[in-house]
């Protein structure tokens, strides 16, 4: 057992791997709480709250008088490069396109002193400007990712008067001709920090944590991007 981790949420995790492997299968009764309990060597209140999670999530329902089944469609968000034509699609436009609502909430949004690897990053001298926007996306109210975007200010100067709780990001610099058309990406999984747990409402999980830097038609870097998604709530595909 990983003793970061409650045990609950362990359980979960475990019940998850079963799915996924093909163990259970849609429609199929799990064992009841008492065996569970007996089996994993935690007592019943932990296997009810793992299940319980689950049950929020859609994984697993719970018919009355019959037992708790897995999920016959188990959906989940997925994003990621799925095919060429997909590759400059942002994260709104993926999960918009599964029938997901998405909302967003700024967090910040305001010109910075850069630090030397921001600069680095941008391919900036050390006093040209940058502007941060943070915020935190949603799907149906849920708190699903972290984005901290940083741009030169000299591709971006006016963006101070849109509210991007409203507005694309990628569609304003559409509008300015300095759309991110190709990427260099890095991803990582790792635990995320208290600041952005909780504004992930994480509870315990490793998040996909991206870091792109995105240039323009004329190969300008206007984006650098740290993206911290919770892995509890989608899964990342791509084509190798």
């Amino acid at each position: 057992m990983d003793l970061r981790m409650p045990l609950y949420l362990q359980i979960k995790n475990i019940i998850l791997d079963r799915i996924d492997s093909g163990e259970l299968l849609p429609g199929e009764c799990i064992e009841s709480e008492r065996f569970l309990s007996v089996k994993y060597g935690v007592n019943r209140q932990t296997i009810r709250s793992a299940i319980h999670v689950l049950v929020e999530d859609g994984i697993l329902e719970k018919i009355p008088h019959k037992g708790t089944f897995v999920s016959k469609e188990i959906k989940k968000p997925q994003w990621g490069p799925f095919e060429d034509h997909d590759e400059r699609r942002g994260f709104s436009s993926f999960l918009k396109s599964q029938g997901y609502s998405i909302r967003s909430k700024v967090i910040i949004a305001e010109k910075i002193r850069p630090t030397q690897s921001i600069c680095s990053k941008l391919n900036l001298q050390e006093n040209e400007e940058v502007y941060c926007l943070e915020r935190v996306r949603y799907t149906d109210d849920d708190p699903f990712s972290v984005e901290i975007a940083y741009m030169p200010y000299k591709y971006v100067e006016g963006i101070e008067n849109y509210d991007f709780s409203q507005v694309s990001l990628y569609d304003f610099l559409t509008t300015r001709n300095h759309c991110p058309y190709t990427f260099k990406r890095e991803l990582i999984v790792s635990f995320p920090s208290n600041r952005i747990s909780k504004l992930l409402k994480n509870k315990g999980y490793p998040v996909y944590s991206f870091q792109y830097i995105g240039y323009d038609q004329n190969g300008e870097v206007v984006e650098y991007t740290r993206s911290y998604i919770r892995s509890d709530k989608g899964s990342y595909r791509f084509v190798i």
